[in-house]
């Protein structure tokens, strides 16, 4: 299924890494300390405009249980090929768009995925240096919830990667993205910035707005972190179903949507 860079020293490893590193300009890790928050949709989004505006961007999924990349971007169908040196070839999903995924050398959508950490940390690191990536203006990071082998693995092997971090207003997960911070301070990399998302219900027939959770948690605890505050994001159901039927991102198939113009705002920033 997915060969293993066992047979390489460390340090032939890490220059492979160097290597394929400097084919990328922009990193970003798309990061929470709990999942459901909606870490891929936003990755998958920002990743689609930012490729609209005509960059060169790269998706990375990471999340190697529970890889959602495929389906968020209707590509679950597709299997990886390696081009004549060896090297994977990540799927195309449009024009200057990317995306590479444990999904895509499985045998079925179903299989589950069963590998501890040494595993885990090989195969993350050859998608990162044994993938046929293209010169890339953006690379987005969808990461697992927590901080455990996968997020590591990428702090440690991107010094110059950028903390975008996920969070709801719920109070656990407020608490959880909380520990996610301090990892990122331990580790000594720049967090960007923290989005809240699914801050409030956009009612599908009448556009008012209800707060989900209670308003303010986000805003603290960026503050409290010394960290910027990046935008909140609504929960647009209606949105999402057009998403669903017309089998593209939420910000293609709804361009007008509340949470669309949201998130361009927030590649704006990027």
């Amino acid at each position: 299924m997915i060969t293993t860079l066992g047979t390489l020293d460390q340090r032939l490893q890490q220059k492979a890494v160097e290597t394929s590193l400097r084919k990328f300009d922009k990193k970003y890790l798309i990061l929470s300390g709990k999942g459901g928050v909606g870490k891929t949709t936003v990755a998958v989004n920002l990743a689609w405009l930012k490729a609209k505006e005509g960059h060169k961007v790269g998706l990375l999924d990471i999340d190697l249980h529970g890889p959602d990349l495929a389906h968020a971007m209707y590509l679950e169908d597709r299997r990886l090929s390696v081009d004549e040196n060896g090297r994977l070839i990540p799927a195309q999903a449009a024009e200057n768009l990317w995306v590479m995924t444990v999904q895509h050398l499985l045998g079925r959508r179903q299989e589950a995925v069963m590998w501890r950490g040494p595993r885990k940390i090989r195969a993350i690191i050859q998608f990162i240096s044994e993938t046929a990536w293209p010169e890339l203006d953006y690379l987005f990071i969808d990461s697992p919830p927590g901080t455990g082998d996968e997020t590591l693995t990428v702090l440690r092997n991107i010094p110059d990667v950028k903390a975008l971090v996920v969070s709801t207003g719920q109070s656990m997960s407020i608490s959880d993205v909380a520990k996610a911070l301090d990892c990122l301070k331990t580790c000594q990399t720049e967090t960007f910035g923290l989005v809240e998302n699914l801050s409030s219900l956009i009612c599908p027939e009448c556009g008012g707005k209800t707060p989900l959770y209670g308003l303010g948690g986000c805003q603290k605890l960026a503050s409290e972190a010394g960290i910027s505050y990046l935008t909140d994001l609504p929960m647009d159901p209606a949105a999402s179903l057009l998403a669903d039927q017309k089998k593209t991102p939420l910000v293609e198939a709804a361009p007008d949507s509340p949470l669309t113009l949201k998130l361009i705002e927030l590649a704006a920033k990027l």
